[in-house]
């Protein structure tokens, strides 16, 4: 058992279920909910959840591909005759976690063996068997709760400061902030690469704590979110991976270094020491 297993044993032991809701089949998408409600017809299965961990994935179209994202956990604490007419019935639970935002998972390596374990979750309401999958799942729970405790730094790229009109212009900047785009890039990035290196210096904060670094980095705005006028769409080529110091020293400078700039710096500064 890896040592994650081993710090959070409770969790582990538990058997595990995934509740799969598809906004296209449904017709809405998933709300934050304290409460799990989940109907299904099968009534043995939503039976054997009971006292189990329970892991909701909602699918979400995006172009002619669906978009996976990991929703909360819960405990499974009853299931009820919902409609005796079509033996529909519903189990309900009490949440264990909410992941906000909702985590992608796409482009993470082992989600194709979920996908395929639950038959690209045409399954509904299934068991988990795949211990590795279990793992992944109780992994990302447990860097969220150390998120938590471990909050990143304030957000750099967008000014907490300024005069009256800016800082409207500062509010609805981070209003209107994707959290899930910086998810997304930091997936993409970590799928394309094996790993979430600053693409200034090269740091990997995995390689240097170890756990508490996994999957942490900061996502930096390569067209400045502060001298924007309106509303700003972003795409993941707007975006570039940042350890924390490069990402404060590249905001040093008016105007803004570019990654490539700062790259030359940091590269002429290691030479020097040479």
């Amino acid at each position: 058992m890896p040592a994650s297993g081993r710090n959070i044993p409770s969790l582990v032991a538990m058997e595990h279920f995934i509740a799969y809701h598809s906004a296209l089949r449904m017709g809405y998408e998933l709300e934050s909910s304290d409460e799990l409600h989940f109907l299904s017809r099968k009534v043995g299965l939503l039976k054997k959840a009971i006292g189990n961990t329970v892991w909701v994935v909602q699918g979400i179209p995006d172009g002619n591909k669906t978009a996976f994202f990991l929703y909360g956990s819960y405990v499974a604490d009853r299931v009820d005759l919902d409609d005796p007419s079509s033996n529909l019935y519903v189990i309900f639970g009490h949440r264990t976690k909410k992941f906000d935002p909702p985590v992608p998972l796409n482009g993470l390596d082992w989600f194709p063996v979920l996908l395929k374990s639950q038959s690209n979750f045409s399954l509904g309401f299934n068991r988990l068997n795949d211990e590795s999958v279990v793992q992944a799942l109780v992994d990302i729970q447990l860097k969220d709760n150390l998120s938590l405790l471990f909050p990143e730094l304030p957000d750099v790229d967008t000014p907490s400061f300024g005069t009256e009109g800016a800082m409207r212009l500062v509010y609805h900047l981070r209003r209107e902030r994707n959290r899930t785009l910086v998810e997304a890039k930091k997936a993409a990035v970590q799928k394309a690469k094996g790993a979430l290196c600053c693409e200034v210096c090269g740091f990997d904060f995995s390689a240097t704590y170890g756990r508490l670094g996994e999957g942490f980095c900061e996502v930096h705005h390569l067209l400045p979110l502060s001298t924007a006028t309106e509303s700003v769409t972003t795409t993941l080529d707007d975006l570039a991976v940042l350890c924390s110091n490069c990402h404060r020293i590249i905001h040093r400078s008016t105007p803004m270094l570019s990654v490539a700039e700062l790259s030359t710096v940091v590269a002429d500064a290691l030479s020097g020491l040479k």
